[in-house]
């Protein structure tokens, strides 16, 4: 319960990553389930195999990401806290994520099979308005992780953050 507790001080700005758990297990658990979650939400919109390797692939590049930033400014040794934290926050942001998504399945299946876009139905706004508020506070969670894991100004845990981001869509991009 005091796992919990922090977690949700740390998303509220309460705490940073400072403030979780530097154990191994905490770590390795707070990953498999932000895989596991990010899977089922890739699932609700897409082929299974493909929700897979996009939810490993995210995973993986998250935790190599998080230890390549603290390894060039010298912090190796805060790995285990900044990725417990990052790694259980996007599992809860995942979490609310999915009945939103769920209910944007039948705009992308439209989206994928129509021949003129433009005459696709608009999802429901109140959908896209928790994408964007969700995504705005995952981001806002993100840059606070970032900035005191790494001991810099807000904006660069904002540049951080982006660059993770760009990163992601990169990669998918170029995978198609």
């Amino acid at each position: 319960m005091d796992f919990v507790r922090r977690l949700v001080d740390l998303m509220l700005f309460r705490r940073g990553p400072q403030d979780m758990p530097g154990d191994q297990a905490t770590l390795v658990v707070s990953i498999a389930a932000y895989c596991i979650v990010l899977f089922v939400q890739v699932a609700l919109v897409g082929p299974l195999a493909a929700a897979l390797v996009q939810a490993g692939l995210a995973t993986l590049m998250l935790g190599l990401y998080v230890a390549v930033i603290l390894r060039l400014r010298g912090l190796s040794n805060r790995f285990n806290q900044t990725a417990t934290a990052l790694f259980s926050s996007g599992t809860v942001l995942t979490l609310i994520m999915l009945a939103p998504t769920r209910a944007l399945r039948p705009y992308l299946d439209a989206l994928r099979s129509a021949t003129d876009p433009s005459q696709v139905p608009m999802p429901s706004p109140l959908f896209a308005l928790a994408y964007l508020v969700v995504g705005i506070w995952g981001l806002a969670i993100y840059t606070h992780i970032y900035r005191h894991a790494l001991n810099v100004p807000i904006f660069f845990g904002v540049a951080v953050t982006v660059g993770f981001e760009l990163l992601l869509m990169l990669v998918f991009s170029a995978l198609g």
